[in-house]
């Protein structure tokens, strides 16, 4: 199992401690200015080694999930290869044919359009609506038949 990040993370840890040490001793010093530049150098050192440690750990769960991944690595060689293999031929299917117009009736100053593949198209006022089925027509208008 590797270790991804791990001295990073250790990295991290000896710039934090070394922070920490560095505010300790200058602490006794806080009213002179080499007591002031420990502390805040330290703080300093702390921040980094903390940021240091998050970068770490980003590593490893960055390296743990690369390693769940499948490598698939192609050479320029291969990409140039399939660029330039035959391509197989892909037959040629013509489009399907559209409906043809069945029959066509006018009611109520709509007219009807029935076409061979069981749709029914309605048209108003200009505005023309399709069914798939005369079954999908008399459900949405709310007419029954039979």
């Amino acid at each position: 199992m590797r270790r991804y990040g791990l001295g990073v993370i250790f990295l991290g840890l000896a710039l934090a401690l070394s922070g920490a040490y560095g505010m300790w001793s200058g602490w006794d010093y806080i009213q002179l200015e080499r007591g002031w530049s420990l502390f805040i150098g330290g703080a300093t050192a702390v921040s980094g080694g903390v940021v240091t440690i998050a970068i770490g750990r980003a590593i490893g769960v960055l390296g743990r999930i690369a390693d769940k991944v499948p490598a698939t690595q192609a050479s320029a060689a291969d990409l140039i290869n399939e660029a330039q293999a035959p391509t197989q031929p892909v037959a040629v299917t013509a489009p399907p044919n559209p409906p043809v117009e069945v029959d066509r009736y006018i009611a109520s100053g709509s007219v009807y359009v029935m076409f061979s593949d069981g749709s029914v198209e309605v048209q108003t006022d200009g505005a023309a609506r399709r069914y798939p089925s005369l079954a999908a027509l008399r459900a949405d208008t709310g007419v029954g038949g039979g």
